[in-house]
């Protein structure tokens, strides 16, 4: 998923305000949860009961996120869902940090009670995780959430001593008066500190004062992990529990025509066959038709499906092949039909290419990619005494709500959500149509369903990463500066398949299709500049993916900012430092790739440098890439990356991130393709869609600078898109061959 907006703004010091503001802003600290008016506008009634229970008890409770109990146990709420990121640590130790406790002293819980407005996305106004945002996003309102508990805390214990506040400090979930060294633990005062007025002005540490933040320390859950104990989705087991998979049409959104289900049902551990209807139209972004196969395992559910004899009706993409989009993508810009949205503009582009001393013009295109985190979709489903229970690795609980009203017509008091490590996602599990299936095969039998995609199903089930066209012109004069720059990115949008109405904006943008060239994070400065998106649906379900538009728009921007640079004469990175303007984070991380890369300096025979950078999410980056000539072919040797992502919270995730971008980003370059034949996706398994393994791993530096220590960038999606312009820039470098679409070709 993508950014879009600012970041919230801040709470003001005014106390009804501060109230207001902290409902409205979703994300904001939920300040006065206790209060009957905040309550009031809370719609989860069985919330609203949960709040007032806990109001009544010793419990201290003072806002969305903090917990402590008499008995001594801190409990954090983490509002977010961690599929594999490392995202609960991250905004654990937030929290941790101001409330002055150690990681490992607390319980780190998914919130019982998710529809609250407190856990809302502040920008997509639904409770979701994605789009690298969680870290930047929280970073002050949890910290301000961990502050608020402490301060009362500590409040309560002077109260208790008679002695002021001032002389009581909070350390290691005790608060301790100074002068006599006395000390209560916090669940001593669990129960004083929770009929205390919530302060209103929040005096949050500084980051010379930080312990936990800033420093490396283990991700959460490692040992069970590792150790093999961690529960996952496909570990859920309910009695009475059926195993169901599902036959989907060859050809995507292809419908049943008959089904001859009695060889299914003869295989032994069999229970059940059940079409499952499409989603309804109005919905979008839902499953296709299929015939489900629910059986006492996993085993006999696929070998009842095997033995399922379906007929299809092909549907609208029959005649759909991928090897024509980048085609239809071209000849629709040429058209005169195609409307511009215009995403960055200045001067006069079209008279500056007349004048230009040399000018260029390039095409760039890539693929349909499809996401296939490590653990494929699974999801187990239970309807019971009304409400509607989900066990999966939820990143949108919010669709989980979808999938109940629109199956069961249930409302968010009548779900229960059971968030569990999700095994990857990289847009995957941003879909709903796993969770409608789900939901439609728990009522219709009326017992609880596991759910579970194969590798072949996740891969040959919606939604793709959309294939991309770009078209760009530019002209250089005789010093070797640009003068005009345009840009034509070709695709379809993304929110619209998700979001009704989201184009009724006045602009018409796509901020997921605009990644990196809009006016906020295009990275440089040129004259004439006229640079925009242009809209082609081809009608194929598509989705999110990690770094979504920031792939093909980076690709095209880079490669092309190279090509400039070689027709200009001038060394790349000098050319890319001399289009930008008052960015010195970003010209530092430049810089510092280059020298670490040794940019300049003599490599050897058959080998090549090449160099791309972008930024998004409030960070920059920049890659080095160095291949080496091995006979006829290619090879990548090393990756040298340098981030500056602001304050890194996280230090040893944030590297992982990168790491794990940088791996994804060589998918890309070397494998990342999916064909589509007369509807069919051609590929099925990891055997022909392979993904980068360990002999395709070059050697990999990661420099991670903190270069603004007052705030967090996001880094989730940051490292994958420089990845393929930096190495098709250091082939051209080695070869002199551009290549201008992906998968790369490795060869001399």
């Amino acid at each position: 998923m993508t950014t879009t907006t600012a970041t919230p703004e801040s709470p003001t010091t005014d106390r009804r305000k501060f109230l207001q503001a902290s409902a409205s802003i979703g994300a904001g600290l939920a300040i006065g949860l206790h209060l009957p008016a905040l309550q009031a506008k809370t719609k989860s009634k069985a919330h609203n009961a949960a709040m007032a229970a806990a109001g009544a008890s010793a419990q201290f409770e003072p806002n969305a996120w903090v917990r402590v109990f008499p008995d001594n146990k801190i409990r954090l709420i983490v509002h977010k869902h961690d599929s594999g990121t490392g995202v609960h640590t991250s905004l654990g130790m937030m929290l941790a940090e101001e409330l002055d406790v150690a990681l490992s002293q607390v319980e780190v819980v998914p919130p019982s009670h998710p529809f609250f407005q407190a856990y809302i996305h502040p920008q997509w106004k639904v409770f979701s995780t994605g789009g690298s945002t969680s870290v930047m996003l929280e970073y002050e309102p949890l910290r301000k959430a961990g502050a608020a508990a402490r301060m009362m805390l500590v409040q309560a214990a002077a109260q208790q001593w008679k002695v002021p506040e001032s002389a009581c400090v909070a350390q290691n979930a005790q608060v301790v008066h100074k002068p006599t060294g006395r000390k209560l633990s916090y669940g001593a005062l669990a129960e004083k500190a929770a009929k205390l007025q919530v302060p209103t002005e929040i005096k949050l540490k500084n980051p010379e004062q930080f312990t936990l933040i800033g420093k490396h320390r283990q991700k959460l859950h490692v040992q069970s992990k590792v150790t093999g104990q961690h529960q996952y989705s496909i570990d859920v087991k309910l009695p009475g529990m059926l195993v169901a998979v599902i036959a989907h049409s060859p050809v995507v959104n292809g419908r049943v025509r008959s089904i001859d289900d009695k060889q299914a049902l003869a295989v032994p551990g069999v229970r059940q066959v059940v079409k499952v209807p499409a989603a309804p139209a109005d919905l979008l972004g839902g499953n296709q038709e299929g015939v489900a196969v629910l059986a006492d395992s996993y085993w006999a559910a696929k070998r009842g499906r095997d033995a399922l004899v379906v007929e299809w009706n092909d549907g609208e993409f029959a005649g759909f092949n991928s090897n024509e989009v980048g085609a239809q993508q071209k000849a629709f810009l040429a058209s005169g039909k195609a409307e511009l949205v215009p995403t960055v503009q200045s001067g006069n582009v079209a008279d500056a290419l007349k004048q230009g001393g040399k000018v260029l013009e390039a095409e760039y295109f890539m693929p349909y990619k499809a996401q296939l985190p490590l653990e494929p979709e699974c999801v187990v489903v239970q309807l019971a005494e009304g409400k509607m229970h989900f066990w999966a690795g939820l990143q949108v609980p919010s669709n989980a709500l979808t999938a109940a009203q629109t199956v069961a017509g249930l409302g968010p008091d009548d779900i229960v959500l059971h968030d569990l490590t999700g095994g990857g996602s990289f847009g995957a599990r941003e879909a709903r149509h796993w969770l409608i299936e789900g939901a439609y095969l728990a009522k219709a039998t009326g017992k609880p369903v596991k759910l579970m995609y194969s590798r072949e199903d996740e891969m040959r089930q919606l939604y793709y990463h959309a294939a991309s066209y770009s078209k760009l012109a530019g002209a250089v004069d005789e010093n070797g500066r640009l003068t005009a720059l345009q840009m034509r990115a070709v695709a379809p949008a993304s929110p619209e398949m998700w979001e009704p109405g989201y184009f009724d904006r006045k602009d018409k943008m796509d901020y997921s299709t605009t990644e990196s060239i809009t006016a906020w994070d295009y990275a440089y400065k040129v004259p004439n500049t006229d640079i925009g998106w242009v809209r082609h649906e081809t009608g194929m379900p598509t989705g999110w993916y990690r770094a979504v538009s920031f792939i093909p728009n980076v690709f095209a921007t880079e490669s092309f900012m190279d090509e400039l640079a070689h027709a200009a004469g001038q060394d790349a990175l000098a050319f890319r430092k001399a289009h930008m303007v008052d960015r010195p984070r970003h010209v530092a991380a430049l810089d510092l790739a280059a020298s670490k890369a040794g940019w300049g300096k003599p490599l050897g025979a058959n080998r090549a440098l090449g160099i791309a950078t972008n930024q998004g999410y409030t960070s920059y980056i920049a890659i080095v890439a160095e291949v080496e000539k091995q006979g006829e072919n290619i090879a990548i040797k090393r990756i040298t990356c340098v981030v500056d992502c602001g304050l890194a919270v996280q230090p040893s995730g944030v590297e992982e991130q990168i790491y794990g971008g940088i791996v994804w980003g060589l998918g890309h370059a070397l494998y990342d393709k999916l064909d589509i034949e007369n509807g069919k996706v051609v590929q099925s398994n990891f055997t022909d869609y392979p993904v980068v393994r360990m002999s395709d791993m070059p050697e990999v530096d990661i420099t991670i600078l903190q270069g603004d220590t007052n705030k967090p960038g996001g880094v989730g999606e940051l490292s994958n898109p420089g990845v393929v312009p930096a190495i098709a820039n250091a082939i051209f470098n080695l070869t002199g061959k551009r290549q201008r679409s992906t998968p790369l070709v490795m060869k001399a």
